[in-house]
């Protein structure tokens, strides 16, 4: 099973899209070469668990994200694992790219269900990425703040401190002031009324660029509904909902605009796909909800990845906040 599932990895780089020494690319397969069965190894020991093993159900988890019902078993084994062998986070090499790409598949996951994170973020903190000055650790860097943020603003089970999430702001803020100029657009058009520039256009120069400016705008997004005061008077908070869906169509739409632009970078769509999911009812006007549509059949015919439920969602979401008159 691996070794089949470790083929695809051949022709699809999305695993390595914040990895520059490409592990699932180039590791991967060889090592599916050598250990084409490694599932039954989960209901061994602890100490059997390898850098292999990890990648094996990191794999799994991607194609079982794609099912109709995602059971999310195997992101319950990729969690497992990362939070039980610490090492894996700062390990280097294919332990420490596969620990990446689960995080990533957990984000994903908090991103729709509005729930925090399973992974233990400390668990990274070892991490080279946080000292090295390359595009793909400043990437990373943009990945893990956006899992922090998550882990704070979907924690409803507890009173979260809104100065930590102030403080994660300031990161976030920090990050995109300071990243390399490689992550500015190296074109920007901004949208129009034109059928086919409903989203800005964004071009970027690599996928790795896209995918650290995508998760900024995630960010925002998220931190623009977790900071949003309690005013008494009914009209002021009115007018702050406006404010605050305002600002947040305004990332979204950049969001789904890195998406569209850059078709080397497919893993964007699959985060545009779940941007929808989460807050595509705040499209009001019908020529950007037609937009998103047309963009979830792209990923659908890109990735096959079957996104008819989520447009009969959108298309309910979008018929109960439209105006009765």
């Amino acid at each position: 099973m691996f070794v089949e599932d470790a083929k695809k990895v051949l022709i699809d780089d999305k695993a390595d899209i914040t990895d520059s020494q490409r592990h699932f690319e180039i590791e991967v397969p060889l090592r599916a070469l050598e250990e084409p069965l490694l599932i039954p190894v989960l209901s061994g020991p602890r100490d059997r668990i390898t850098d292999t093993v990890l990648a094996a159900v990191a794999i799994l988890r991607q194609h079982e994200e794609m099912d109709c019902e995602d059971n999310q078993f195997h992101l319950t084994g990729t969690t497992r694992i990362l939070n039980t062998v610490s090492s894996f986070g700062s390990s280097g090499g294919l332990g420490e790219a596969a620990a990446w790409l689960c995080l990533r598949e957990d984000i994903y996951i908090s991103l729709i269900s509005q729930r925090p994170l399973r992974t233990e973020l400390h668990r990274f903190s070892n991490s080279d990425v946080f000292h090295r000055e390359d595009d793909f650790a400043w990437a990373s860097r943009m990945v893990f703040l956006l899992a922090k943020v998550l882990k704070y603003a979907f924690n409803y089970d507890r009173t979260v401190n809104p100065s930590r999430l102030e403080d994660i702001g300031k990161e976030i803020e920090n990050w995109n002031a300071r990243k390399p100029s490689t992550f500015q657009p190296i074109q920007y058009v901004p949208r129009s009324n034109e059928v086919h520039r409903k989203f800005p256009g964004v071009w970027m120069l690599l996928p790795v660029h896209v995918v650290g400016v995508q998760y900024y705008h995630i960010a925002q997004i998220i931190l623009a509904f977790s900071n949003r005061p309690s005013p008494s008077l009914a009209y002021e908070s009115f007018k702050q909902a406006r404010n605050i869906e305002k600002i947040v169509r305004g990332h979204l739409l950049t969001v789904l605009g890195l998406a569209k632009s850059n078709p080397r970078a497919e893993n964007t769509l699959f985060t545009a796909r779940h941007s929808l999911v989460s807050w595509g009812w705040i499209l009001r006007h019908r020529q950007d909800q037609e937009a998103a549509e047309n963009l979830l059949r792209d990923v659908e015919t890109r990735t096959g990845w079957d996104v008819s439920q989520s447009i009969q969602s959108l298309r309910e979401q979008w018929c109960d906040g439209s105006d009765d008159n």
